[in-house]
C-alpha cells in the first residue's frame, strides 16, 4: 500500500496529500487494534488468575484433606473431592507432560494458524464465533473502507485499489471476495454489484459503494461508511465487555463452588460421624 500510495502521488503530484492520507491510515489502523485488544486484557487477566487459584487449590489445599481422611478407618471421600484429587495426583506427579503438552499445542497451534488450512478456519471463526464475531466483521468493513478512501483519494486505479485492500483486510475470505469483485469489475461491472450479496461484506457496504459510483463520490462514501465501522466497532467493544464480565463471574461462581464443595464435603462428613459417635 505504501508503495502504491507514493507512486500515485508522485505522478499526480500530490506526494504531500498521499502521505498525509497514509498518516491517517495509520492511526485510525492503530486506534482500531488497540480497541478491539483493549476489550480482550480483562478477561485474559481474570482467566489467568482463576487458573492460577485453581492450581493451587488442587496441588496445596486437596492433598491436605485426602491426608486427613486417610488415618480415618472406614471414611470414604465424596465422588467430586476423588475426581479433584485425581486430577490434583496427576498434575503434581507428571506437571512436566502438563507443561510440555501445554507447549506444544502452543508451538504447533501457532504454526498449523499460519498455515493456508489454518488461516481458512481461524479467520472464518474470526467472523462468525460469538461474542467476537460481529466484532470482527464490523472491524474487516471499516479497514476495507478506510484503506479504500487512502489509496481512492490518492488517485490510485479501482482494480489495484482491490488489491491492495484485500492484503490490509487480512483475512483470506474477504480477500478471496475482493478477488473475485476485481475480476468482475475488469468485465465492466460495478464493484457495488461485484460485492452485493457477498456473505463476507456487511449489507450497508455495496449500498454505499452503489450510491458512491452514481453520484460520483466513492471516496466520501467509503470515508462515510469507515467512519460508521469504526464507531460501531467502538460500541460493540463496549458492549462485548459489558457481556463479558457477568459471564467471566458465572464461570468463576461455578469453579468456586466445586473446589469448596470438593473440600468442605469431607470436612463436614467427618464433622457429621464425629457428631454420630459422641
Amino acid at each position: 500500500m505504501y508503495i502504491s500510495l507514493v507512486a500515485a502521488g508522485e505522478t499526480s503530484g500530490t506526494l504531500d496529500k498521499a502521505l498525509e492520507r497514509l498518516a491517517i491510515q495509520q492511526e485510525k489502523d492503530a486506534d482500531l487494534i488497540s480497541k478491539v485488544r483493549g476489550a480482550m486484557v480483562y478477561p485474559v487477566i481474570v482467566l489467568m488468575v482463576m487458573v492460577g487459584v485453581l492450581s493451587f487449590m488442587l496441588v496445596k489445599v486437596l492433598p491436605q484433606v485426602q491426608i486427613l481422611y486417610d488415618g480415618l478407618p472406614g471414611a470414604t471421600l465424596p465422588l467430586i473431592t476423588k475426581i479433584m484429587l485425581s486430577i490434583s495426583h496427576f498434575i503434581i506427579h507428571f506437571w512436566w507432560v502438563v507443561l510440555l503438552v501445554l507447549g506444544l499445542s502452543v508451538f504447533f497451534g501457532s504454526r498449523w494458524a499460519k498455515t493456508l488450512g489454518g488461516r481458512t478456519v481461524v479467520d472464518r471463526l474470526k467472523m462468525h464465533i460469538w461474542p467476537v464475531g460481529p466484532l470482527f466483521m464490523k472491524m474487516y468493513m471499516a479497514r476495507f473502507a478506510r484503506t479504500g478512501t487512502t489509496l481512492v483519494g490518492s488517485g490510485v486505479p479501482l482494480i489495484q485499489m482491490l488489491e491492495i485492500t484485500g492484503e490490509a483486510v487480512d483475512n483470506i475470505h474477504i480477500k478471496a471476495s475482493l478477488a473475485k469483485a476485481a475480476d468482475k469489475v475488469k468485465g465492466g461491472k460495478a464493484l457495488s454489484d461485484s460485492i452485493q450479496n457477498d456473505h463476507n461484506f456487511l449489507e450497508l457496504v455495496p449500498n454505499m459503494l452503489r450510491i458512491g459510483e452514481q453520484s460520483g463520490s466513492l471516496e466520501q462514501m467509503l470515508g462515510k461508511t469507515a467512519d460508521y465501522y469504526e464507531k460501531e466497532v467502538d460500541d460493540q467493544v463496549k458492549s462485548i465487555s459489558t457481556i463479558i464480565e457477568p459471564v467471566l463471574m458465572v464461570v468463576l461462581g461455578v469453579v468456586a463452588f466445586i473446589i469448596v464443595a470438593a473440600v468442605l464435603l469431607p470436612i463436614y462428613g467427618l464433622a457429621g460421624k464425629s457428631f454420630i459417635q459422641h
